[in-house]
Parts: C-alpha cells; structure tokens; sequence
C-alpha cells in the first residue's frame, strides 16, 4: 500500500511523539466511550419522556463496551509494546466508526431531536462530520504508530551509522 505509506508520519502532531500521540488517542476513545456512557444514563433516568428506544439502548451499551475496551487495548499495546495489538484496536475502532455514523444515526434518524430546526440539523451534521474527521484522523495515526515501530530501518536518516 504505497498510499498509506506516504500519510505514515513521525509524529502525532507537530512536536508530539507517536507514542504520546497514541496514549492521547486511547485517552480520547475513553473520554467518548464515558460520554456516550453518560448520555445513556441520562436516558434511563428521564426514561417517562417517550423518547427512549429499546434498540438506542442495547446499541449504547454495545457502543459504550467497546469504545471502553478498545482505549484499555489500545493503552495496553502502547505500553507493552506489543505492535500486534494495534490491529484489534483498529477494528475496533473501525466498527465503532461504521455502528456510530451509519447505524446510531439511521436509528434515531425519525425521533432525532436536533432536526427539528435547520441551524440545529446543520451543527448537527458538523459536529458528525469534524467527529468523523478526528476518528479518521486518530486511525491514520495509529496506524502511522504501528509502522514506524515494526519498519524502524526505513526512518532513520541516512547518515545515522547502523
């Protein structure tokens, strides 16, 4: 895949290492899986407003365990240095990604209450698709992870002696 390889990068973002870069990844898969946690809690807790969903629920739990399970793998795979790892994380992260956008939103397309004005539709989308763009974002960079750690040889300048 020359493609992939010419997005492969050293750093995370400017000044920040891959491995820093990952840690804040898992940090950020956390953060959203909690958040996500919390949303359905609130749920459950005004549950007599006819707003809930049988199916919103089980697909919130499903989305909340595995967001939480892929940052604990992700973690674990930064810090022990087991490359491998990062492959789980990344279907993971790529099934969250098809479940969320696709899936979670064709479900709560009908009783979706930011649709009910188009300023509200319209942040709506944007804040899906700068989502969408940061998930896109942090599995390029995993990846870039994953290949700067298992292809060292092709990174190192050519004047360093081997």
């Amino acid at each position: 895949m020359p493609f992939l390889r010419k997005l492969v990068r050293k750093e995370f973002c400017f000044c920040i290492s891959l491995t820093s870069g990952c840690i804040i990844i898992s940090f950020y898969t956390l953060f959203f899986g909690f958040l996500n946690a919390g949303t359905t809690v609130d749920e459950v807790i005004y549950k007599n407003t006819s707003k809930t969903d049988v199916y919103a629920k089980w697909f919130n739990v499903f989305h909340i365990a595995l967001m939480i399970a892929a940052a604990v793998i992700l973690l674990i795979s930064v810090m022990t240095k087991y490359l491998k790892i990062v492959f789980v994380w990344m279907a993971m992260f790529i099934i969250h990604m098809i479940s969320y956008y696709i899936i979670f939103n064709a479900l709560i397309n009908v009783r979706n209450p930011f649709f009910k004005k188009e300023v509200s539709a319209f942040f709506y989308v944007l804040v899906n698709l700068v989502t969408l763009g940061i998930d896109f974002f942090c599995l390029l960079k995993v990846y870039s992870y994953y290949y700067v750690k298992s292809h060292p040889d092709q990174f190192t300048p050519a004047c360093v002696d081997k």
